[in-house]
């Protein structure tokens, strides 16, 4: 009887790792949603509202923005069993925005306003320390994303992708890479996705020239850089509008939005990092994706 239960007990659980794997968090209207690939439809779960929404790497927790009748935004998690909302505590201001989470789940980085400039800034949510990682003034930060250390995180500023360490409680350390890529058309905020390996990224950026006859303006592509050499390959084809990569488990494929300019409607999509790949729909009327890792 006691073998039994202990089978019993173990099934459930790699049942329910298998699950969170496969969780993956995004924006739905006003609302931050969840969902599981494991389902062959996957169906939207509404936690509650907010933006810009961030799955822990175990799919347990989603990090997100709220903004409150004052128009505060604050960094706050669901619970994703639960469904239930907590601030992040121990964060001075009230503007902060786009959380992001370590690789190994303790610290989220995220956009912080400080005094008249935005800053770089860390949180651990269990015990509310904060610390700066890059200053207001320093180098301008629009897009961050783990390495898989949990230690050296991918950055950029608009122009050109960049290391930063975050040693303990120190200030980041900046380290330009080895050849320094020159990308045109990368906006802020902007999703930058690590591969698991920590070899290459994903990246959105504004496509110049490429404006279709009902587009708004520029559509983004979607891009894999290689961090070591800054090589560049386009993933999503032209006459599309693709942002907010997310890898999947696996380091193959990645969900991303693809926004329709006849209906105004973003889905979110799977497809191989390859150039040349088709898409598939996995939601419809939703928007940037972030899926768990583990």
């Amino acid at each position: 009887m006691h073998r039994t239960s202990l089978a019993t007990a173990l099934v459930l659980f790699l049942s329910a790792s298998a699950l969170s794997a496969q969780m993956f968090t995004f924006q739905l209207e006003e609302d931050v949603a969840v969902a599981s690939l494991a389902e062959a439809k996957p169906k939207p779960r509404v936690l509650g509202k907010g933006y810009d929404p961030a799955m822990s790497p175990d799919g347990t927790k989603v990090a997100y923005t709220q903004t409150d009748e004052q128009g505060d935004r604050r960094i706050a998690i669901f619970d994703v069993k639960t469904g239930k909302s907590n601030l992040v505590k121990g964060i001075p201001g009230k503007n902060e925005f786009m959380p992001v989470w370590s690789t190994d789940g303790t610290k989220l980085i995220f956009s912080h306003f400080k005094e008249n400039d935005w800053a770089l800034a860390s949180i651990n949510p269990s015990d509310g320390s904060f610390q700066i990682v890059i200053d207001q003034g320093v180098r301008q930060v629009a897009g961050y994303s783990p390495l898989p250390n949990a230690i050296d995180w991918l950055c950029h500023d608009l122009e050109r992708f960049f290391l930063v360490t975050v040693p303990g409680s120190r200030v980041g350390v900046i380290k330009d890479l080895p050849k320094p890529t020159v990308i045109e058309g990368l906006s802020m905020p902007s999703r930058i996705a690590v591969s698991a390996d920590g070899k290459t990224a994903l990246f959105d950026q504004m496509m110049d020239g490429e404006d279709g006859p009902e587009a708004e303006g520029p559509p983004s592509a979607i891009f894999l850089i290689e961090i070591a050499t800054g090589k560049l390959t386009r993933l999503t084809p032209k006459g599309t509008s693709c942002d907010f990569p997310t890898w999947l488990p696996g380091g193959k494929e990645f969900l991303f939005g693809k926004f329709d300019p006849k209906t105004k409607k973003s889905t979110i999509c799977r497809m191989a990092a390859e150039a040349g790949a088709s898409s598939m729909i996995v939601i419809k009327n939703g928007r940037n994706p972030s899926a768990a890792l583990k």
